[in-house]
């Protein structure tokens, strides 16, 4: 057995999870709720698919960007540091199991020690803007004393760093700057900012005070600014995101902010039967994903940059043009089957399964999904429906009762195109007698005449997981990391990923992977020790 989850497993009968409502709950727990969060950000293809995806569309529409820049002006584009360019969810992933927080000293210390790792494009999009012209400026809440190092990283990974003028951190006395303040500051060396790059909304713009209605709110006013003037990447480790949860969170006790996090989460009164460990380790990224504006904004700038490939002159010409979409998770809001039930649990009762669908009609869409929908149907694009769902719950006499369901489900959002022939589950089209099958085969059916004579086109993939995009049918896997290096040019132009740090099948197939078998068959201190075995530790640590 690997050495750390050796480790993990030997500590995990000392450090169970406590129950959701907690009055004793300390540092070390609250620590704690981060773990599958990091695992994603950390190691899944999806993540690095995503930033792809940004600095792809980044690159496209640099060119007819700076041909708007006012007379007098000279073209920048400002650009955040810790996990919009450098991977730094370390320096959180390393207090896990652990009772250590944030503070200004350990902050100092990994600023100076951090082994910078350049994050997914970001060197390649940023030097190609500086060849065209582009001013990059550089702006980090880090402090003032660290700048040197800061700039010297900077260079060593490849980014184009002009003086120490370009970046801004805060001011000598370390004294807090806000980045709008700095973004004044810059516009005010007569720079236009062409572009703004961020893990943050504070990062693109001057966000409202409030909680995360306010800031859902803020986000919407925008929508048109996401993937054109500004680009968000996804941090499901922290951010500003998490204060929105509760007012004077940060002040809170570990408790208090824990009870502030269920209370968001919206578990009060249901019966949760997840493992207590598995419970407390997701906490963080099904907040995100449910209760984040971050996520709201994500999904937005997805869709914005997924309909301005629509409109571009060879997809629109394409003769019987089609998309296919995914369903949960990539049109309707993700339900909370990564909880009920849990990793690794299923619905053995058919009426049991049937009544979890049955409270899922009333789910609301992805920020962005049915406009983009609605605006392919308009320019007479196919859309295809392609779901891991079942056709039927097994219920005696109910034979397509998910079928049925799940039609309604769609056509309660508004979304076009919605017949038997357009949705196709995980039961239709397989080969030979097998009841259930991949997508990869629904595909093959789109494109080879067997839904109703014609051979289309798919011009563009929408969905939360690599599997929903072609990649099995060029001979790759779409659960290997290594997968989307080689299809990194597709990300942003033909595949549109909405990330889901909590689909469930991402988690069987990695967790399985690393453990070297199926992880359904260990028990959940096993489960917790393989999840916990998987975070990036920060070594340098022991010497702060």
């Amino acid at each position: 057995m690997d050495k750390k989850i050796l480790a993990a497993l030997l500590l995990t009968p000392l450090l169970t999870a406590k129950s959701f409502f907690a009055n004793s709950y300390e540092q070390q727990d609250l620590n704690n709720e981060i773990i599958i969060a990091a695992n994603w950000q950390q190691h899944s293809g999806e993540y690095a698919a995503y930033f792809y995806q940004v600095f792809n569309n980044a690159e496209d529409q640099l060119k007819q960007s700076l041909k708007n820049i006012p007379k007098g002006k000279k073209p920048a584009i400002i650009t955040a540091i810790d996990d919009t360019l450098i991977a730094g969810t370390a320096y959180f992933s390393s207090m896990v199991d652990t009772s250590e927080a944030r503070s200004i000293e350990r902050s100092r210390y990994w600023w100076n020690h951090q082994k910078a790792t350049a994050l997914p494009g970001s060197v390649e999009f940023l030097k190609k803007a500086s060849e065209m012209g582009v001013a990059i400026f550089y702006i980090s809440g880090r402090f003032n004393d660290v700048k040197t190092i800061t700039l010297n990283k900077l260079k060593k990974l490849g980014y184009p760093v002009s003086s120490k003028n370009h970046l801004l951190l805060q001011d000598e006395n370390n004294t807090t700057l806000s980045k709008e303040d700095k973004r004044h500051h810059i516009i005010s060396m007569d720079y236009h900012p062409v572009m703004l790059l961020g893990d943050q909304l504070n990062d693109l713009g001057e966000v409202d005070r409030g909680l995360y209605p306010v800031k859902k709110k803020w986000v919407s006013r925008h929508q048109n600014k996401f993937g054109s003037e500004w680009f968000i990447l996804p941090n499901t480790v922290y951010g500003f995101w998490e204060e929105a949860l509760a007012s004077d969170y940060r002040t809170l006790h570990p408790d208090e902010k824990h009870n502030a996090r269920v209370r968001a989460a919206n578990y009060k009164g249901v019966t949760l039967p997840s493992p207590p460990d598995y419970q407390q380790q997701i906490m963080m990224a099904d907040l995100w994903i449910r209760k984040s504006a971050d996520f709201s904004a994500i999904a937005v700038q997805t869709y914005n940059l997924a309909t301005r490939a629509l409109e571009r002159s060879e997809n629109r010409q394409a003769d019987n043009r089609a998309i296919i979409v995914d369903i949960d998770g990539t049109l309707i809001d993700y339900p909370p089957i990564h909880l009920i039930p849990p990793l690794c649990q299923t619905f053995t009762d058919p009426k049991e399964k049937m009544e979890s669908f049955e409270k899922r009609p009333g789910s609301s869409s992805i920020p962005g999904a049915r406009e983009f929908l609605n605006k392919a149907a308009a320019l007479g694009y196919e859309i295809f429906y392609l779901t891991a769902r079942e056709h039927s719950s097994g219920r005696p006499g109910h034979e397509g009762d998910i079928e049925t369901l799940t039609l309604k489900q769609l056509s309660y959002n508004g979304f076009p195109k919605v017949t038997e022939s357009h949705l196709l589950n995980r039961s239709k089209y397989c080969p030979g007698s097998r009841k259930s099958c991949g997508k990869e085969y629904q595909r093959k059916a789109i494109m080879t005449g067997k839904i109703n004579g014609k051979n289309y086109d798919v011009r563009l993939y929408v969905g939360d997981l690599l599997d929903d995009f072609d990649l099995k049918e060029q001979g790759l896997s779409p659960f290997d990391k290594s997968s989307v290096e080689k299809t990194r040019d597709q990300y942003g132009r033909k595949y549109f990923i909405i990330p889901n740090p909590v689909n469930k099948t991402w988690m069987w197939h990695f967790y399985s992977k690393v453990a070297g078998k199926d992880i359904c068959q260990m028990n959940e201190q096993e489960r917790s020790a393989i999840r916990k075995s998987l975070i990036e530790d920060w070594p340098e640590k022991k010497l702060y």
